[in-house]
């Protein structure tokens, strides 16, 4: 490309952003929501990239000097409002869910990486209610029970990694939280070290949480994607080209198996073996039930994991918490034999620790982007069609009002006491909103209940201690902005008893 032509494209760019943020000024006689100061042309760009904190603790504070909603202009005149409160989620998402369900386009994820495929990133259409309706059907939560077997065989395989390797506790969660959606989904029992699928699973998750991080200005500046790869400032475009190679990988890598598995009479009852039995006579639907299959798996051993370290980090560092739940599983399971999904009715502190545990460290901070339809009014103020929204799922779950003491880990606020009314569920708001919540939760909450309760019941949580006999004080640190994890820490886990540890063993041997 000729220094001219390149000069006339970027003037061309410039141009449509120009018209774009004149004509996307408000529409309405009601104001828009108050924001931070904006620059012409970039809007608050410069307020939301490159930052040194993480984005959600940025419109935390946004939230706290400006109220409920925050208005920000992208690049493009692309308008963005975060949703700050529960009051506000209810009324917008919840109660006003046909206007707010619609994704943006995402072109950086969906149109440059190929990520169109996944569900949770589909727009507001009948083709997605068609994967929606198909993944509920076999993962809504009337049908969990049938994958507690698969679910309590993962459990024991975890215990037993611990026995083996404590050391690498980190790498035994993945791989209970991988054994269990891999076998539901496809069949597939998963190795012991190192499993392809899951190290495929894992470079998806990572490289399309950097694409859905906003720092792209493709996603604001659409042509761009036209632009060539060797162009100037165009490396996202071979970013995206690597990314969406995972993308695809970790769609089609199991996919071909299984239908291999499949043709061949020899695969096993799973989600893709018994809905392509439902629909044998249908290339259309083969497609949706390999797209739901892909995102079950890639997605959901992903914030499982997140959960279940999130659970061990709170025990570690709060051992009265940790001392209190074992007293009860003695109390009502005893030491002769592991907690099972019968127990859990049972367990009511336990069952407040997984809840604070979503609340504590949510695995989703922010929703991903929703999109507005058409024009709205909320409490005054005027929210465009068109609109990007982004519901703060941090900022909610620290409310101080409805949640005292924020930032402690105390599982005795979701405990029912005579006159006290209990604080909303954060399950409410840690795997979406509305018509968009994330249709897996009730699989990965029960894999991760399964999971804590085991370990609980037989081991106990310590501290670690480095090589000159000083003790490693654990530090609540948390990573990533799509999905966040405890940053990785170092403990150790001790069986409680001689019996808790036959336990360990006998569980994976009876399960083999």
């Amino acid at each position: 490309m000729g220094l001219i032509s390149a000069n006339v494209l970027i003037g061309l760019v410039c141009a449509v952003v120009v018209y774009y943020a004149f004509s996307k000024r408000s529409r309405s006689a009601f104001p828009l929501p108050p924001g931070p100061r904006r620059l012409p042309i970039v809007g608050n760009w410069q307020d939301t990239h490159k930052l040194t904190e993480p984005i959600y603790l940025v419109y935390t504070k946004w939230a706290k000097e400006f109220g409920d909603l925050v208005y920000l202009e992208m690049p493009f005149g692309e308008s963005t409002i975060v949703v700050n409160s529960a009051k506000a989620v209810d009324e917008l998402f919840e109660k006003r869910s046909a206007n707010y369900s619609d994704r943006p386009k995402m072109y950086m994820a969906n149109e440059l990486m190929k990520w169109a495929w996944n569900l949770a990133h589909m727009r507001y259409s009948d083709r997605w209610r068609l994967h929606r309706k198909t993944f509920h059907q076999y993962f809504q939560q009337r049908q969990i029970p049938e994958f507690y077997p698969i679910q309590r065989e993962s459990a024991t395989l975890f215990l037993n990694k611990l026995i083996e390797d404590p050391e690498e506790f980190h790498d035994h969660v993945r791989h209970h939280a991988g054994y269990a959606i891999l076998k539901a989904v496809y069949g597939h029992k998963m190795a012991r070290k190192n499993d392809y699928y899951v190290h495929l699973a894992d470079l998806a998750v990572r490289s399309v949480a950097e694409a859905l991080d906003g720092s792209f200005l493709v996603d604001y500046v659409p042509m761009l994607a036209y632009i060539p790869s060797w162009f100037p400032g165009a490396s996202f475009k071979r970013k995206a080209k690597l990314w969406g190679q995972h993308s695809l990988e970790a769609k089609d890598g199991p996919w071909v198996d299984l239908k291999r598995n499949y043709e061949n009479g020899t695969g096993v009852p799973c989600f893709a073996i018994d809905s392509l039995e439902k629909f044998k006579d249908s290339k259309e639907m083969e497609e949706v039930i390999k797209n739901c299959a892909g995102i079950a798996f890639v997605a959901g051993a992903d914030t499982t994991v997140s959960l279940i370290l999130s659970a061990i980090l709170a025990l570690l560092v709060y051992p009265d918490v940790q001392a209190k739940v074992q007293a009860e599983i003695d109390a009502v399971v005893g030491n002769s034999r592991l907690p099972d999904f019968e127990d859990r009715e049972k367990l009511p502190y336990l069952e407040a620790v997984l809840t604070e545990t979503l609340r504590w460290i949510p695995v989703l901070p922010l929703s991903l982007p929703h999109r507005v339809v058409k024009d709205d009014i909320y409490e005054g103020h005027f929210i465009p069609g068109g609109s990007i929204i982004i519901g703060n799922t941090w900022n909610i779950l620290r409310d101080p009002e409805m949640y005292p003491d924020p930032d402690s880990f105390k599982p005795e606020r979701f405990l029912q006491q005579p006159g006290k009314k209990l604080p909303l569920h954060p399950a409410q708001f840690a795997f979406g909103f509305g018509r968009r919540v994330c249709p897996g939760r009730y699989f990965g909450l029960s894999s991760a209940w399964i999971a804590i309760a085991s370990l609980v019941a037989t081991c106990n949580i310590n501290k670690a201690v480095d090589s000159n006999g000083k003790v490693i004080e654990p530090v609540v640190d948390i990573v990533g902005e799509v999905v966040c994890h405890p940053a990785p820490f170092k403990c150790s886990f001790v069986p409680r008893s001689p019996e808790a540890l036959k336990l360990m063993k006998a569980g994976y041997e009876n399960s083999t």
